[in-house]
């Protein structure tokens, strides 16, 4: 995907464009000198070492995720060492059968799993799901994890005639022709109107020519053909920044909650709200433990549940009432941890929200306060879904987010309030 301009400097992977402003920034640096030097294992360790010791750190996770991605594309070279196996076998007639029987197949299927690309894959996506656990601000990784698992194929079947105006448009971009750019998308547009990068990237040339009238009239088009995308609503509300349209922004990042809940999203919503003298009154809280999950039916998440880290996370205080929750209603749910069965434990339609009443009921842990005043206020299952949101329970997410939108809306409106209201 091309790096969009309108991009904050934390969506970046490269670390020079990191704040160097903090101490565990300036530890980083060794880790940056480690992967200049392609010691990537080096730089894991180091970088592993910090986050052990502060694992709020966002920045080092997002640090992490690049490192990992470059050991993956880097043990794709390692597949070679397994070469084209094939595998013959004999039939009862003792002719050659290519592919073998059943526990052939089988020993081929476990050696595609353990090649060295695989495992770092899955090595790489299991970072990017303990990043966006441990801390709220590792926007690379939270980034990353839907455009591998949630953003559906755009651009699958575009004309010969429109993909040659697109890339003339590509190439007067990268010169700063953005003029001349404009041109070249708008004439992929008039080709097929439904090319996504084209509609996107028009947006792009006027943000840079500092026409942030067109560029939003652009992105509120590319928002409205392909509404289940969230990279377009960013850069509308960028574009609505820019031009001074804050209570635009605010309104758009508040209705983008409704679609997926990025973390750098919130960024944006916060920073809308405080342009406006308000602010975001909503305080995220972090947790020891990966979401309660019904066993994972669906293979083409394998990558998810096949690495296993050296040490499994461990659940402590209230964290340990979470996980026995589980087995109260997993009976009652459906396998994406959607409560379909009624159930005299909860008026709840979700596994998650469930866990979080049981930790609510059972402790009075002073780090449940937040989630204690959203119960209070009849904000929980937003204030779970949405605010805590994890990927590992998207199912539950979606469901309530379809089902509850105008819910969603009024929870962010109840809690952006004047500046003045939180001193």
């Amino acid at each position: 995907m091309k790096k969009h301009i309108l991009l904050l400097g934390f969506m970046f992977t490269a670390f020079g464009l990191m704040a160097q402003s903090n101490k565990l920034d300036k530890k980083m640096e060794k880790a940056q000198d480690l992967v200049d030097k392609g010691k990537y294992d080096d730089a894991d360790e180091y970088v592993v070492k910090i986050l052990k010791d502060h694992p709020e750190y966002g920045s080092g996770w997002d640090y992490l995720r690049m490192i990992r991605y470059k050991e993956y594309k880097e043990s794709k070279q390692s597949d070679n060492l397994f070469g084209n196996i094939t595998v013959t076998t004999k039939d009862k007639d003792g002719k050659d059968v290519k592919g073998g029987d059943s526990l052939t197949a089988a020993l081929m299927d476990l050696l595609n799993k353990v090649k060295p690309s695989k495992v770092a894959f899955n090595k790489y996506i299991y970072t990017l799901r303990l990043g966006t656990l441990m801390a709220d601000d590792a926007h690379n990784c939270s980034v990353y994890i839907r455009t591998n698992f949630i953003d559906p194929p755009v651009d699958t079947a575009v004309s010969k005639k429109a993909l040659k105006y697109f890339n003339n448009g590509e190439e007067e971009f990268q010169k700063k022709n953005y003029d001349l750019a404009a041109k070249q998308y708008k004439r992929a547009l008039d080709e097929q109107p439904d090319f996504y990068k084209a509609s996107l990237y028009l947006g792009d040339c006027y943000y840079a020519l500092d026409n942030y009238t067109d560029a939003i009239t652009s992105f509120k088009a590319a928002v409205d053909r392909f509404p289940g995308l969230i990279e377009p609503r960013k850069y509308l509300i960028d574009a609505y920044l820019k031009d001074k349209f804050f209570s635009n922004a605010l309104e758009e990042s508040i209705n983008s909650m409704k679609v997926y809940p990025e973390s750098d999203m919130v960024v944006r919503m916060d920073d809308a709200a405080y342009l406006s003298n308000k602010k975001l009154d909503i305080k995220w809280t972090p947790r020891p433990v990966f979401p309660n999950k019904m066993p994972d039916t669906d293979t083409t998440r394998d990558d998810m549940n096949t690495y296993k880290p050296d040490k499994e996370l461990e659940a402590k205080g209230p964290w340990i009432v979470y996980q026995a929750a589980m087995a109260k209603i997993k009976d009652n749910c459906d396998a994406k941890g959607i409560i379909t069965k009624t159930s005299p434990l909860t008026q709840s339609h979700y596994m998650e929200v469930f866990a979080w009443e049981e930790m609510l009921k059972n402790s009075t842990d002073p780090s449940l306060e937040e989630a204690r005043r959203m119960q209070k206020d009849g904000y929980l299952d937003c204030y779970v879904l949405v605010t805590c949101f994890h990927y590992d329970f998207y199912d539950q997410y979606l469901d309530f987010a379809t089902k509850n939108g105008n819910k969603i809306v009024e929870y962010y409106k109840k809690y952006i309030v004047p500046i003045e209201a939180t001193k």
